[in-house]
């Protein structure tokens, strides 16, 4: 029920494997508060994993086998049906949503940016199926969980679902993303995903957690993730500070370029940091900093 991706592009039936998988994780983390450190179970035992790339790194459990790993998206298969993948970005254009339609200048899919995040997941499988030539289940969502992130960078949830497929009932975990939107109006979403056949799933819960937990990012690549869909100041292509001041009318000019330049960068390296503490790390809110909306100095 995926999309496939610009740039790192997926096909239509791993798409959807992907999309569902960050369900099975998510919904583990909704009943239970995620504790602030990634450390897994003692009793989950993980080999560590780096896509050749190096924009990602996860944990894979015994028996699990990873089917792709780049540009910050690590996909894995598990015994008995389990699917997870980690870091799919699917761009949505601000817009009605029409089903099977991409959106407007390339964009994966067009919806509203002002529904909820239910409703955008519900859009995304929906669309991912379409594309597929697939029929699209009803999907059943059973908790939302929200996370915390500064109003700047985005909203974040945590959701149970459930719904039926080729395989029968199925359980569907998964963390959806949607950034704020750039002027044009089109805007990422980023999904953390696990499935299972609801005979295994709560079996398999515990270990997609851990993999979820040992997701990580490295800051360079994380930045460039969440920047908007349009390059920014802060982004990695960007001219410098120093080049752009070179070509100032005058001192006062540059030293505004200077000081914008520099304010774009600490941003961006603010809004990595939160998304990293709270939907990577699944830090509690007591113990996020004030930047990232918690409570800790």
């Amino acid at each position: 029920m995926l999309i496939t991706l610009r740039k790192n592009s997926l096909s239509p039936a791993t798409a959807l494997a992907l999309v569902m998988a960050i369900s099975l994780a998510a919904g583990c983390q909704a009943t239970k508060p995620a504790p602030a450190a990634s450390t897994p179970s003692p009793s989950i035992q993980l080999q560590p994993y780096t896509a050749s790339d190096q924009s990602a790194s996860a944990g894979v459990p015994s028996g699990w086998q990873v089917t792709s790993g780049q540009q910050t998206v690590i996909a894995m298969t598990g015994p008995g049906g389990v699917t997870l993948t980690l870091g799919n970005t699917f761009v949505a254009q601000n817009g009605p949503f029409q089903l099977g339609k991409k959106g407007a200048n390339g964009a994966d899919l067009a919806m509203p940016y002002t529904d909820s995040l239910a409703q955008k997941l519900t859009m995304i499988l929906q669309q991912g199926a379409a594309l597929a030539g697939k029929p699209t289940p009803p999907l059943t969502i059973n908790s939302t969980t929200p996370i915390q992130l500064p109003a700047s960078v985005g909203q974040c949830a945590r959701f149970v679902a459930s719904f039926t497929g080729p395989q029968g009932p199925m359980k569907l975990m998964a963390v959806l993303c949607s950034l704020a939107p750039n002027p044009g109006g089109q805007y990422k979403n980023i999904t953390l995903v696990a499935q299972a056949p609801e005979a295994v799933a709560d079996q398999a819960a515990p270990t997609a957690q851990a993999v979820f937990q040992s997701y990580r990012i490295p800051s360079a690549f994380l930045q460039q993730k969440l920047a908007p869909v349009s390059a920014s100041a802060a982004s990695g292509g960007a001219p410098t500070a120093a080049s752009l001041a070179a070509g100032a009318a005058d001192l006062r000019e540059a030293q505004q370029i200077v000081h914008s330049t520099n304010v774009a960068a600490a941003a961006a390296t603010n809004s990595s940091n939160c998304f990293d503490l709270s939907v990577l790390r699944g830090t509690p809110t007591a113990l996020l900093p004030r930047s990232c909306g918690g409570l800790a100095p």
